[in-house]
Order: C-alpha cells, then structure tokens, then sequence
C-alpha cells in the first residue's frame, strides 16, 4: 500500500479537523495594528472618550449592513481596527474611511465623549473653599494678549459679585449650589434656544464653581446638542493635551440702524479628558484671515484666601 503524504487522501471534513488554529488566527489578524491588539494587556487603558469613537466606528458599520454590501473580510478589518485602537489606547477619535463615507458621524462621537466627560466631571472632589481662582489668557484683535487673575468669594465681595447666566436670570456662587443636577431639570432653566443655551452651559464650564454634579449634568445636555462635532486630540496654545470639540454658529453685529451683519463663526473648545476642565477656546469668523480670539484657561479651581 502506498503511503500517504501529509494531509493527502482526507476528505475536506478531516483536512478542516487537523488544521492549524493558527493559520486562520494569522489570516484574521491581517490588518495594522494587530501586533498591537495582541499585547493590548501590555499597553495603558484608554483615554476617556476612545472607547466611545471605536464604539461609533462599530455602530456605524453595524448600520451598513441594511445597505449595499461591502465584502465581509473589510467589515471583519474595520471591526477589528477599531478594536485595535481600544487596545492601544488611541485617541484619534476616528475616522475609519469606509468608501468615502466617514466610519461614524461626528455628533455623535461627540456626545459619547461629552457622556464620558460628565462621568468624568461627576467623580471629580467636592470642595467648601471660600474662594475661587480663575487665571486667563486672552488674546484678541482689539486687545491683544492680556492675563487676568480673579478671585470670587463664596459669599461675594462688595461690587464684585460674580454671576453666571442661566436663562433668563444671573446666578451667584450661593444659587449655583441649589440648581438641580438632573439634566432634563436643568436644560429646562436654561434657554430653549440651542445656541443661546450652548452659550450659557459654556459659560459656566468655563470658570464657574459649579459642583462636581452639576458640572456632570451641564456635559449631558451639551451631548444632546446639535451641531457639535468631535475634532479629536489636539494641543492648545501652551502645549496641553487635550479634545477638541467644534461647533458653527450664526453670529451678527451692527454697523448702525437697521444695518445688522451676519457672520458664522467657527468655535473650538479644547477639554481635559482627565479631568474634563476646559483648557481653551478659539473663535474664528469663517471667511476672514484675521486669528481667531482665544481664551486659555490657566487655572480655575478652590482656593483658601485671595491673592
């Protein structure tokens, strides 16, 4: 009898039950970044919102599955390189090209990251200082770049007693403390208005002594505000790392009666995901060459006495 060399003869049956498993774990780790998925136990967790683009890279694809199909081995890479990019850590906060079409929409990357940052915001500590430092550096067309540093009493001073809009009302330290920290009872103070309401939540983001909670339900309504998109990870104007979120927004001045002029404007604010503190904000009139004017907060949180 004639002996068989390896593997000849079998059925298909026995061929596919003596296989190498390694040979199709080869064939499905075929893309980048799969050394890196391999020793992703190696490798820091990701950063607050990389979770939630790759999930929106997912989802978006999941959807395509009602459309044309796209061969399954390319689903299968998409997938798995949006695993990938959980594994590394990244924060690129994607966008996986799918034939032209963007892997997720940006709105809604952007409220999974704004989600993330009301997490992010609500485990911050709690604080009873009397005082409250905000350092800014502003620069701008008609000021050039200037530093301020203010401290707001917990009580008020006399002439200097801070507020924050809400609605239609200006509230102080104290009356900030009392807002609820339910967000579908918080969006209900504030203008229903979408940009005006986005202007307002941004203001007190920016340097209110707003609580950990509080804070928290301010980034759930900003995640459920249209418009914003997700940039991604950037650096400010001092080198800080950060994530970029930008939104378009209609803008009007006056040159006098009855001669109101329209503008958009492009704004950008650049978010901590470690602490979800805003590091700074741009505004940029599309259409003009002039800088954008710039707000970068230097320092804003509890401080024991002023000065």
């Amino acid at each position: 009898m004639t002996e068989r060399t390896e593997h000849g003869g079998l059925s298909p049956e026995e061929r596919e039950a003596l296989r190498d498993p390694r040979e199709e774990r080869d064939a499905l780790l075929d893309f980048p970044g799969a050394a890196e998925l391999l020793t992703a136990g190696q490798v820091p967790p990701p950063r607050p919102g990389a979770v939630a683009a790759a999930q929106a890279a997912v989802a978006f694809e999941a959807q395509r599955e009602t459309r044309p199909a796209v061969p399954r081995r390319r689903r299968l890479l998409v997938a798995a390189a949006a695993v990938a990019a959980i594994a590394v850590g990244a924060v690129a906060y994607p966008v996986l090209d799918l034939g032209g079409k963007p892997a997720a929409t940006a709105s809604a990357s952007a409220g999974r990251f704004l989600d993330d940052m009301a997490a992010v915001a609500a485990d911050a500590p709690a604080s009873d200082a009397e005082y409250w430092k905000v350092r800014v550096e502003t620069d701008n067309q008609d000021d050039g770049k200037r530093t301020f540093t203010t401290y707001y009493a917990r009580g008020g001073d006399e002439g200097k007693v801070k507020k924050w809009p809400v609605g239609e009302e200006w509230l102080t330290w104290p009356q900030l403390d009392k807002l609820p920290t339910d967000e579908k009872a918080l969006a209900a103070l504030f203008p229903k208005d979408a940009e005006r309401r986005f202007e307002q939540i941004l203001i007190m983001l920016e340097d209110s002594p707003a609580s950990p909670r509080l804070r928290a339900a301010l980034f759930r309504i900003l995640a459920d505000t249209p418009g914003i998109e997700l940039i991604g990870e950037v650096k400010d104007s001092k080198g800080r790392t950060g994530v970029a979120v930008e939104i378009v927004r209609k803008a009007w001045f006056s040159t006098g009666p009855g001669k109101d002029v329209t503008t958009w404007t492009k704004d950008r604010y650049v978010v901590d995901p470690d602490t979800g503190l805003l590091l700074e904000n741009t505004q940029k009139t599309r259409g003009q060459d002039t800088p954008a004017d710039r707000y970068t907060w230097l320092e804003v949180g509890p401080a024991d006495r002023a000065g």
